[in-house]
């Protein structure tokens, strides 16, 4: 009896760790209350072209500072975060002062709740890049769309809104925008600056920093930041910016997004059911990578 007793057991924990083996954890991140993010799948097609490229990359006998940056777009493209952090790292390792990899590492701190990281990051790439022109990042065309200044700035910006010190935030938005000249990136500070600025109880300024930002203005009349806008200067309704009645599962980044500027909305005036009750539906979406989501964890 005593040896089947003992063989039964051997057998059960032989089957749980070939289980354990071949059930990976998926957890890409902690969330700010404790609980695990899992990392969401890319596509095959996605999957297989991001890792093609990224090979091609690998293969050269001495990697660039861009090919780091490359790779590191490539993993993120993917959903992998912790593996663009790891390749951010190998790069500054050969490339120690580079404000491009810190400052594209900081980001991805962020993303994984690593806050203290992040600043760490983002202040060397600062002082490295202060005495610099303005340095230009560009998109998958090979166009520019952001200046490193602007986007350093904009993700210290968070940090701080993140950590709730609204007036440090509202400081580092104003110099993010004060380095930003297209559109959809004046929109994007503009917000969050709006929203530091609200907290910060600058209530005037708040309202002030809106008027620049009209009905017509030149950006994508659909990207969130700018809805947002619109919904706080009340040029269009709580139901115009997003429909908060969607399955949770099936809200997108974009939706949490402006989900998140309508909760704010309520708060400021005084209707924190309403707030609160679209920062919990926030978080059950599936889009924790999203600074929506990141700090809807913080209000709750």
């Amino acid at each position: 009896m005593r040896l089947f007793i003992l063989l039964a057991a051997t057998l059960f924990f032989v089957s749980c760790s070939r289980q354990k083996e071949a059930e990976p954890s998926g957890i890409e991140a902690t969330s700010f209350s404790g609980t695990p993010l899992y990392s969401k799948v890319a596509e095959p097609a996605a999957l297989a072209k991001s890792d093609s490229v990224i090979t091609i990359f690998k293969s050269k006998s001495e990697l660039t500072e861009d090919d780091y940056l490359e790779i590191g777009k490539q993993l993120v493209a993917t959903y992998r975060y912790k593996l663009a952090v790891a390749n951010f790292s190998d790069g500054l390792a050969k490339y120690p002062t580079s404000f491009k990899l810190l400052r594209n590492r900081g980001h991805r701190y962020i993303t994984l709740r690593q806050l203290d990281n992040a600043i760490v990051d983002l202040t060397k790439a600062e002082e490295l890049i202060r005495s610099q022109p303005e340095v230009w990042e560009y998109d998958a065309q090979g166009k520019p769309n952001a200046s490193y200044q602007h986007q350093i700035w904009y993700h210290i910006g968070l940090y701080y809104y993140l950590m709730k010190d609204y007036g440090q935030s509202a400081i580092a938005f104003e110099k993010s925008l004060a380095w930003t000249h297209e559109g959809r990136n004046i929109v994007g500070a503009t917000n969050w600056l709006y929203d530091a600025y609200q907290r910060s109880d600058q209530k005037q300024k708040a309202e002030n920093i809106l008027k620049p930002i009209t009905a017509d203005y030149d950006t994508d009349r659909e990207h969130a930041y700018f809805r947002r806008i619109m919904l706080y200067k009340g040029i269009i309704t709580p139901e115009e910016l997003v429909n908060v009645n969607k399955p949770s599962d099936s809200l997108s980044v974009l939706d949490i997004t402006k989900m998140y500027g309508l909760a704010n909305w309520y708060a400021y005036r005084g209707d924190k059911e309403k707030a609160t009750t679209l920062y919990h539906k926030i978080l059950e979406s599936k889009e924790w990578a999203g600074f929506a989501y990141a700090a809807s964890e913080k209000e709750l």
